[in-house]
This record gives structure tokens, C-alpha cells and sequence, in this order.
């Protein structure tokens, strides 16, 4: 199990660890993670074993809570972090217009939510933009309900989500996109999952590429933390 400090997590968000930055078009090597001493999972539903407590995502050693924020939702309602304690969080930092690593990302939420079931009702998949300038809350509503309407996508002022960005670490660094490219542009940012626990810490990062029944098993680790 990898154990992050405060000062080595956010270092870890805005350089380049393999696998945790994703550069305008080109996708980041999804990096592999193994629980220290884990049983293994059920056949691919994620599913603890007995006595299984290790996490597969890197997690911060102590836990620390989550930086709270409030910005606005693809719907126009408010969404203020510390509202939803009780419930796991999932964040990721990304973008509409991004080619792969965010709708990848999106669609395994997806899957993941679906493999959940029930308990999928504890849990809240958050998408942020990092790109404000293209990411109209229409077009977040339209972008979101490609994938599931229930997921949260936010939007704000840019001295609120510059905030947040700073908050959580975040590298953004908009690029001319490649020569013929219709998109303008393209935003080189951080690609890992903050999953933030029923208490309101920051209990893990899940980089980019981590297989979907290591993202359900830890989430349904604290899950059943949080009805302790």
C-alpha cells in the first residue's frame, strides 16, 4: 500500500509522476497499484474478501480533510463539498473537450457505479472543469448526461475554481492544440481521482488507468467505514 505525506501528495498532483498528468493529447500510462497485503478481490466485482483492508489507490498517511468549496452544478444549484458528509466523493479535474482521459475516465465511473448497485447511493462522482472558458454549465449538462445525470459537473468564476484548483493541487496549462485540430486549444492537467470518505477527509488518490474493480473495492471499503 502506498502511503502519501501531505507535502508529497500535492507534489505528486502538479509534477510528473508517471501516470498522474495528462498532456493535451497525449494519453498518460495508466499506473498499476497493488494493496499492500490484500487477499485479492472476487472475481472482478471488486468485492472485498474477508479480513481484506488495504486499499489499492495511494493514500495520505494521516488523512486530512477534504478542502471544502462551493461552486455551481450543471443544473444551476449550488454544490458545497462539506454538504455531502456522509457520502464517499469521488473528484476528478478535467474538461468537455478533452479527447480520452476524460471521458475515460467518466465512462468507468460509469461502469463503477453500476457494479455498485445500491451502494452506489452513498456515493458522489464529481467532475470539475479546468476549462471555464468553453465549459458553459449547458454544456457540462449536455457532456454529463452522456454518461449518467446523476454524476455532479461544476463550474464557477474563475477566482472560484482557481481557489479550488489551488486547494487540491491541481497543474493546468492550457496548449494550441495539433495543427487541423478543430478544438482551438487543449488543457494539459492533473489526472488522478480524489476520493474523499463519509467523514469529509481526503483518504486516497486513484491515478489514471487503475483497473474498475480496484476503484470498486476501495470504494467499497469505506463505504462500509462510514457505517461503522
Amino acid at each position: 500500500m502506498k502511503r502519501l505525506t501531505y507535502a508529497t501528495l500535492f507534489l505528486v498532483a502538479v509534477l510528473l509522476l508517471a501516470g498522474t498528468l495528462y498532456w493535451g493529447g497525449r494519453t498518460p500510462s495508466p499506473v498499476p497499484a497493488s494493496p499492500g497485503g490484500a487477499a485479492g478481490t472476487a472475481a472482478g466485482d471488486g468485492t472485498p474478501t474477508a479480513g481484506e483492508t488495504s486499499f489499492y489507490g495511494a493514500t495520505l498517511d494521516p488523512p486530512r480533510a477534504a478542502p471544502d468549496f462551493a461552486l455551481i452544478d450543471q443544473h444551476g444549484n449550488e454544490f458545497r463539498l462539506s454538504d455531502y458528509q456522509g457520502d464517499v466523493v469521488v473528484l476528478f479535474f478535467g474538461y468537455t473537450s478533452c479527447p480520452d482521459v476524460c471521458p475515460g475516465t467518466l465512462a468507468q465511473y460509469r461502469h463503477v457505479k453500476r457494479t455498485l448497485g445500491q451502494e452506489a447511493e452513498r456515493v458522489q462522482f464529481v467532475f470539475v472543469t479546468v476549462d471555464p472558458e468553453r465549459d458553459t454549465r449547458q454544456r457540462l449538462y449536455e457532456y454529463i448526461n452522456l454518461f449518467d445525470p446523476e454524476f455532479k459537473g461544476l463550474t464557477g468564476d474563475l477566482d472560484a475554481l482557481e481557489a479550488v484548483w489551488r486547494a487540491y493541487g491541481v497543474y493546468i496549462e492550457k496548449v494550441e492544440a495539433p495543427p487541423g485540430s478543430s478544438v482551438g486549444y487543449l488543457v494539459n492537467h492533473t489526472a488522478v481521482s480524489y476520493v474523499v470518505d463519509a467523514s469529509g477527509q481526503l483518504r486516497l488518490i486513484h491515478f489514471y488507468g487503475m483497473p474498475d474493480d480496484q476503484v470498486i473495492h476501495d470504494l467499497r471499503l469505506l463505504l462500509e467505514e462510514g457505517q461503522a
